[in-house]
């Protein structure tokens, strides 16, 4: 609950999930045990219990028991349809083989890789063939990033929006019928040691973007690796200022990292948007050698959908939702 930026703090945001499940486990050991020794510390159980039930409630709206964000649809319209495919492939993952096997499965009209140097660039290239809009912008700092679209592109820009180093692209996508879509990528520094003992670059990015959402008066797509939680706070204060939806609330976590410990699942890649669009598939794609899953998610642009879902939020809290990016920016 503390709301420094250090990384400590803003770790502990990540393990909110098992520590709920630490939380039943204590409590359930309390209650066996008390019929045991006839003896229980209610101060610490009901501390316990509280602490539970803060938890429940941050993580509760990526549950199926909580309502969906991003309505469902089930008539389909081809031409406005839209599949992504969001990966961080891990710099180092040298198992290119098993990524086209999955982009060729899927097929996204969209593609954003993350962690991606010149050798990947390299093997990426076939791609071209069939997604003839690319953004390409390999680095040697784990901060790469490829994009490429089957949807013609405009007014492509690639933008260094705290650091030198660490690049995040915007354009716009055009469906069949010349809808306009904004859409950035992004893949800000997490608040860890040995890079940013600091969340600060990663909240300010996060905010610079969301005010460029909020004003940009288009229909809008932001994803990417986050390198944050969904029931951040900072994550929080940049769907309430963008205005926003989180595709996963209703749905389920989707935890994308890490892909080789079973006991650390976090969600940290995403794909937000705006209320124009309506929700056919999400799927989390099997382990292809990086340390993060895969994202497949498949969207309908339809405009008669935003005004069913603009986000049910107060007017003064998204003033000062709005007021806070502005400050961090």
């Amino acid at each position: 609950m503390v709301k420094s930026d250090f990384w400590i703090f803003r770790s502990l945001e990540y393990s909110r999930f098992q520590n709920f499940i630490v939380s039943i486990i204590i409590i359930f050991l309390w209650v066996i045990s008390y019929f045991y020794f006839h003896e229980i510390d209610y101060t610490a159980l009901i501390l316990n219990i509280i602490c539970l039930i803060y938890l429940c409630i941050k993580i509760i709206p990526y549950t199926i028991f909580f309502k969906k964000e991003v309505k469902s649809i089930k008539s389909i319209n081809p031409d406005r349809e839209i599949k992504f495919v969001n990966a961080n492939v891990l710099q180092h993952n040298t198992q290119y083989e098993r990524l086209k096997v999955q982009l060729k499965q899927y097929n996204p009209d969209v593609i954003l890789l993350l962690e991606t140097d010149q050798k990947w660039k390299l093997q990426m290239e076939y791609l071209k063939k069939d997604y003839p809009f690319f953004i390409e912008v390999p680095k040697e700092n784990t901060y790469g990033m490829l994009f490429y679209s089957k949807l013609k592109i405009k007014e492509e820009q690639i933008h260094y929006l705290v650091k030198d180093e660490i690049p995040s692209i915007s354009c716009k996508l055009f469906l069949v019928d010349n809808y306009e879509i904004k859409l950035w990528g992004l893949h800000p520094e997490p608040p860890v040691p040995g890079e940013n003992l600091y969340s600060t670059a990663k909240d300010k990015e996060l905010a610079k973007v969301a005010l460029d959402v909020k004003d940009n008066g288009l229909a809008n797509i932001v994803m990417g690796d986050l390198n944050d939680v969904a029931w951040s706070d900072t994550t929080s204060l940049f769907t309430k200022t963008s205005g926003l939806l989180d595709v996963r609330k209703g749905r389920g976590f989707y935890s994308t990292f890490s892909a080789h410990h079973w006991f650390i699942k976090f969600p940290l890649d995403y794909i937000f948007c705006s209320p124009h669009f309506g929700f056919i598939k999400m799927k989390r794609l099997k382990f292809n050698g990086s340390d993060h899953y895969p994202i497949f998610t498949h969207l309908v642009y339809m405009p008669s959908l935003k005004t069913q879902q603009k986000r049910e939020i107060d007017t003064e809290n998204v003033k000062e939702a709005v007021e806070k990016a502005n400050q961090e920016v």
